[in-house]
């Protein structure tokens, strides 16, 4: 399907708190069409206000000049004259970053079709794209993750966004964002694994965290991460994280999930049935519906 305007998954969004605290009658419930739209809006002015802080870092960078843009530097409203540097590979994949979109055959996909010639501005749109993947990527396997203590951490949409910002001053809408993953997607440049929760209890609950997402090893190459330097310079900064404390790996943190964490469904998991509890609960709503 060439129809791009699809719903951003569930995944890309953090924990978001919907219980707003409104007083309820006693003696009486919200509808389900009343619940629905009570979550929606939250929703939205949960967006908003993310959006609205991710334009603000854009606008402040720009006012600052301290967009570091394609520079192995790491971004922040320092700019230039902050003295945190990235590692030196780094250089070589924002280089290419930059150089990559404007290629003809980029955005061939599989089937060897092209789906129009790309204008000026979504080239430009791509490379910042590819910088803030390149700058919190695994370069061994391509690993859209941050390195942490506990563990790799997933990058979330809204985290690249805001790395774009903090790097180019720039804002890229949401459906401007998601427009142009799904395209990458389609061209087999990046894969992107929702992961889907199951939490076992009283009531069953199901939540979705930050995304799997991976660079191709064709985009990989296309980076240059194929080049000795730059896989010398990626063993490197894994021993250095090492020593730090610092890991790419993901630990299972939820033993008792009928999913697994890139979002696949365990064969030999016993579902559960559902409480006695949870029971009286839907039976109930459904009386105070009649």
């Amino acid at each position: 399907s060439d129809d791009y305007q699809e719903h951003p998954p569930v995944s890309s969004y953090a924990d978001i708190p919907y219980a707003i605290e409104l007083p309820v009658p006693d003696g009486n419930a919200y509808s389900v069409d009343e619940e629905a739209i009570r979550l929606k809006v939250a929703r939205k002015a949960e967006r908003n206000e993310i959006n609205a802080e991710i334009r603000n870092i854009a606008d402040t960078v720009k006012e600052k000049r301290a967009a570091v843009g394609f520079k192995a530097k790491v971004s922040g409203f320092a700019g230039f004259k902050g003295k945190r540097r990235l590692p030196d590979f780094i250089q070589t994949l924002l280089t290419q970053a930059k150089l990559l979109p404007y290629r003809e055959e980029f955005l061939e996909c599989e089937d060897g079709l092209r789906r129009g010639t790309p204008q000026h501005r979504s080239k430009v749109i791509l490379g910042y794209m590819l910088s803030a993947f390149v700058v919190n990527c695994n370069v061994n396997n391509g690993h859209i993750v941050v390195a942490t203590r506990q563990g790799g951490k997933n990058v979330t949409h809204d985290a690249l966004r805001k790395e774009v910002a903090m790097r180019h001053g720039v804002y890229i809408p949401e459906s401007t964002w998601y427009f142009y993953f799904n395209r990458l997607v389609q061209c087999g440049h990046i894969e992107s694994h929702t992961v889907s929760i199951y939490e076992d209890g009283h009531v069953a609950s199901f939540h979705a965290e930050a995304s799997h997402k991976y660079l191709s090893s064709k985009l990989l190459s296309m980076l240059g991460a194929d080049r000795l330097s730059v896989r010398t310079g990626a063993a490197k900064h894994s021993v250095d994280l090492k020593l730090a404390g610092k890991s790419f790996r993901q630990k299972p943190r939820y033993p008792s999930s009928r999913y697994r964490q890139d979002g696949t469904l365990r064969q030999n998991m016993t579902c559960i049935k559902p409480s006695q509890e949870l029971l009286d609960l839907i039976q109930s709503h459904y009386a105070r519906e009649q």
